[in-house]
């Protein structure tokens, strides 16, 4: 006789399933008490209450543990570039201004950029020491652009590194563009998941399960990835007043859903 597919109970056939009888009531009969008599009525014959279901009475199904998943390469659609200026003299005041003066004139022209995200990559002054003793102070500066990658973004920075120094070029996937793969990955990984329960069910003889619990879980926000230091080094020594090339790279995104399932009935021998 051939042994029939697994399939997927609905929640409510499991319920009825994993789910035990109620006991059944007692049944009696009892004789009326005299009016002249102040005893209780006492039943001739009662039949014994069955015990309640234990623990160890209840019929017991294996569970599976399982993963799956599903996963996708795509491109990475925005890439973040760091310049800095830094100065040294024998005063933190002289210092700070020198870094001012070159990030200032900076941040103006790209203030109206609305293809660009701005933003400040750290500030400080730091003493330059010899001998246990100050002998000048440092400061240094860093701004961060974020942009999608383009011919034109290349150029800025190229035009831009003639002032500032670059101090990563970071290519990176959008939190958005992540979500909405994962969002079309879930059925991908969750079908993953039916299937592979289905067929450890018949590997192991079975023919009816239902998920018990289950998770879904996503690969979580990638940082921006700095160059390698090799790669900057290249990009530092390229003419400064040429088109910086910035070559984006493609990532991976992962969803994987974990849970068990219940094996509830043999398949015939």
């Amino acid at each position: 006789m051939p042994v029939a597919a697994p399939r997927v109970l609905i929640g409510a056939l499991a319920v009825a399933l994993l789910t035990s009888a109620a006991p059944l009531r007692a049944q009696t009969t009892s004789s009326r008490a005299s009016p002249a008599s102040a005893a209780p009525a006492i039943p001739h014959s009662a039949a014994p209450a069955p015990a309640a279901p234990t623990a160890a009475t209840q019929p017991k199904f294996p569970q599976l543990t399982l993963t799956a998943g599903a996963w996708r390469e795509v491109a990475q659609d925005r890439v973040a570039v760091t310049l800095y200026a830094s100065h040294e003299a024998p005063e933190p005041g002289p210092a700070q201004a020198k870094v001012n003066e070159q990030l200032n004139p900076v941040l103006a022209r790209l203030k109206e950029r609305k293809d660009l995200e701005v933003q400040s990559a750290g500030y400080r002054s730091d003493p330059v020491w010899q001998d246990s003793r100050i002998v000048a102070w440092r400061a240094r500066g860093a701004i961060r652009l974020t942009a999608e990658p383009s011919d034109r973004f290349n150029e800025l920075i190229g035009e831009l590194s003639t002032t500032l120094n670059v101090e990563s070029v970071a290519p990176f996937l959008s939190r958005e563009a992540r979500l909405e793969v994962e969002r079309s990955l879930i059925a991908e990984a969750v079908e993953a998941f039916r299937t592979k329960a289905e067929a450890a069910a018949r590997a192991l003889g079975y023919r009816e399960w239902i998920v018990r619990s289950v998770s879904v879980n996503d690969s979580g926000h990638e940082p921006p990835q700095p160059m390698p230091k090799m790669m900057m080094a290249r990009a530092e020594a390229a003419d400064a007043a040429a088109s910086m090339p910035i070559a984006v790279g493609r990532t991976t995104v992962n969803v994987s859903v974990g849970g068990t399932v219940v094996l509830l009935q043999p398949a015939p021998r």
